[in-house]
């Protein structure tokens, strides 16, 4: 039996042991009211016991079966980084059950504690965005990047008091890279497509749930116990759904003992009492007496009176010491080797600084990924399958036809000229500029989470300058018979 279908079996066994419980007291005080009223009296007392057993623990049970099992499996079926991504997604989730237990038993910690509890849980995201970063090449960057943008849901527990919209923010980062998933793979590989679906579904169901079951937060246990004590006493968090089994190792370190207070003995036994201090100083100088301790200056020490000094010249003081240099600032980190490399179908172009660099199609089926090209020129000749631009600085793109989609990420300063391409996708870039041919006029442009991205178009006649527009960032939104209707906001002159 595998790991999946044994952690399903238990929450199913945990959901068979709640009904029983609810059929025996429904049968002990008969029918009607009276069942109502025995299945509160069950479901008070699940929920004062806490644990495993409270309703919104074993409702967060059934949402991780339902959809993140599906991304499991489908992460097994595709390989490359997904079963790595999925080790750190369940190692989160665990953590993020194990928080739920806690609070359904646990009065609410303070701050300092807090920190403690959900350490290990942003430990786990931390690791997906590093997962991420490095395997910007990687054929499954998509899903490597839906997960790392959506991970962050879990974090309404931290969020006060509307944690539900707070997760609707990390929802639209993750969808727009499923839905990149969606679109490459429907009718095409149903696998993908589950993928995809399962983790969108999950945090979409996750919001409901967090809606339904913690309205104004994670919800406490007002006479619960200490919720750190619960947490040290309930050991290392129950993998999720399809989590692998931990491999045995030697038990984790202590923590390191707190660093000694200061030795306050010998310091205040030194420094005088400030008020005699002060008083000493007075005295001194109501004495009559101050300059007792000076030294005499004779008229052998004086320049006007020795003509052996005034001859000697002026005085130099010596140079000073020169001052320490500061240390030198940390380097920032060393870019990878240049690179314009064709493997298998798809085109590198990346770490080049400056320079034009020009690519040769031979394939319309390759694809281009231009990765930390600075102030660079990179022109491709040929029609290809897509392209897209990741953390660039200044870099200048030309090309001709692409058959599927032009992106743009994490790029600024960048200027892309194309003449035919469906659709163009821009997330989190400043300062772009689009240059569209007449015949570019129906490509779809999709910007999310950009600034001063704007369009230019040529010039309507010979005589005319080309016309350039910016895309909107600003957006009014009104709520008109229960849906919401979003438009820009124009701006117009007096």
């Amino acid at each position: 039996m595998s790991q999946l279908e044994q952690v399903l079996n238990q929450i199913v066994s945990r959901l068979e042991n709640v009904a029983q419980r609810l059929e025996k007291v429904e049968k002990s005080v008969g029918s009607g009211a009276g069942a109502g009223a025995a299945a509160a009296s069950s479901s008070s007392s699940a929920a004062a016991a806490g644990g495993d057993d409270h309703p919104f623990v074993v409702a967060y049970d059934a949402l991780v079966a339902d959809h993140i099992s599906k991304v499991v499996e489908a992460s097994k079926a595709i390989g490359a980084e997904l079963p790595q991504l999925v080790e750190h997604l369940n190692k989160a989730l665990a953590e993020h059950r194990k928080l739920l237990v806690v609070a359904s038993k646990s009065k609410k910690p303070s701050d300092a504690d807090f920190q403690k509890l959900v350490g290990g849980m942003i430990a786990a995201a931390g690791a997906i965005g590093q997962l991420k970063d490095k395997s910007r090449t990687s054929k499954v960057f998509n899903h490597l990047s839906a997960v790392a943008d959506g991970i962050g849901a879990l974090n309404w527990v931290a969020v006060t008091p509307t944690p539900a919209p707070f997760i609707g923010d990390m929802i639209g980062g993750a969808e727009f890279y499923t839905n990149r998933i969606l679109k490459d793979f429907k009718g095409k590989d149903e696998t993908q497509v589950s993928w995809a679906q399962g983790w969108s579904t999950f945090l979409r169901e996750l919001q409901k749930y967090v809606k339904a079951n913690h309205t104004t937060g994670l919800s406490w246990k007002a006479n619960g116990g200490d919720a750190l004590a619960a947490w040290n006493a309930a050991g290392s968090a129950a993998p999720a759904a399809g989590a692998a089994p931990a491999a045995p190792g030697a038990p984790a370190p202590p923590p390191p003992p707190p660093a000694p207070l200061p030795d306050t003995s010998s310091s205040s036994s030194n420094k005088a009492d400030p008020a005699a201090a002060a008083s000493a100083v007075f005295a001194a100088l109501n004495s009559g007496n101050v300059t007792s301790g000076l030294r005499k200056v004779t008229d052998d020490m004086k320049v006007y009176k020795n003509p052996a000094l005034k001859a000697q010249g002026p005085v130099v003081e010596k140079a000073a010491a020169p001052a320490p240099k500061p240390a030198a600032a940390k380097a920032a980190p060393k870019k990878g080797p240049a690179k314009t490399a064709l493997e298998g179908n798809k085109w590198l172009v990346e770490n080049h600084d400056g320079g034009e660099h020009t690519i040769d199609i031979t394939d319309f089926k390759q694809t281009i990924y231009v990765y930390k090209c600075d102030k660079a020129f990179i022109k491709i000749n040929g029609k290809f399958n897509a392209i897209t631009i990741d953390g660039c600085k200044g870099v200048v793109v030309s090309f001709t036809d692409a058959i599927a989609t032009c992106e743009v990420v994490n790029t600024s300063g960048f200027k892309v000229q194309f003449n035919k391409v469906p659709a163009v996708t821009i997330d989190k870039c400043s300062n772009g500029q689009l240059y569209l041919s007449k015949e570019a006029f129906d490509t779809d442009i999709i910007t999310s989470k950009s600034d001063a991205i704007n369009v230019v178009l040529p010039a309507k006649s010979e005589s005319e300058d080309p016309v350039e527009m910016n895309i909107p960032e600003q957006f009014l939104t009104k709520v008109k018979n229960y849906q919401l209707h979003t438009e820009s906001v124009k701006h117009t002159g007096v």
